[in-house]
């Protein structure tokens, strides 16, 4: 019996130094993404700051609608959301961060490119974050027609025992 015990603890450590050296190398693929547009091939890496996801570009993809095709593939990577609208619905500046929000079934997403004049090496660098937000529609179908139901229930519940 001694013997299948010693087995069985050379094998667990033997799958536990495996799995040690293998999942830095796996947690950091997962957060390295790529975008290609136009033939080009763009890296980013993206961090969980909080709510929001944090992405940083090795390269800058160049004027104001290419940034905005490159946050939108971001948002399909991060969320997987067929519904995310291609164009954005309105834009502002929040804290010198210049945002677009982009619409879909369910949530609301915005994106925000952080600026760059502060940092003279990295004028060229494009980074920023996106954020998910529940709109009216989440509220709804999650926590207004459920309520509803359950009050109609109870309705339905003691009209039935009153009459019956």
């Amino acid at each position: 019996m001694t013997m299948i015990n010693n087995k069985f603890f050379f094998l667990s450590v033997l799958i536990f130094l495996f799995t040690t050296n293998y999942c830095p190398e796996v947690c950091a693929a997962k957060d390295e993404f790529v975008y290609e547009h136009q033939g080009e091939v763009y890296r980013y890496f993206v961090s969980k700051t909080g709510e929001n996801y944090t992405f940083t570009f090795d390269r800058n993809p160049g004027d104001m609608s290419e940034k905005n095709k490159a946050v939108y593939h971001v948002l399909q990577s991060l969320y997987d959301d067929p519904t995310i609208e291609t164009n954005y619905s309105q834009h502002y500046i929040k804290e010198r961060a210049r945002c677009f929000v982009f619409d879909s079934n369910f949530y609301t997403y915005t994106a925000c490119f952080l600026p760059n004049e502060f940092s003279k090496r990295n004028r060229d660098r494009f980074w920023g974050f996106v954020t998910q937000i529940p709109n009216w529609r989440w509220l709804v179908t999650r926590n207004l027609l459920p309520a509803a139901l359950v009050f109609g229930l109870i309705f339905f519940i003691f009209t039935k025992r009153k009459n019956g």
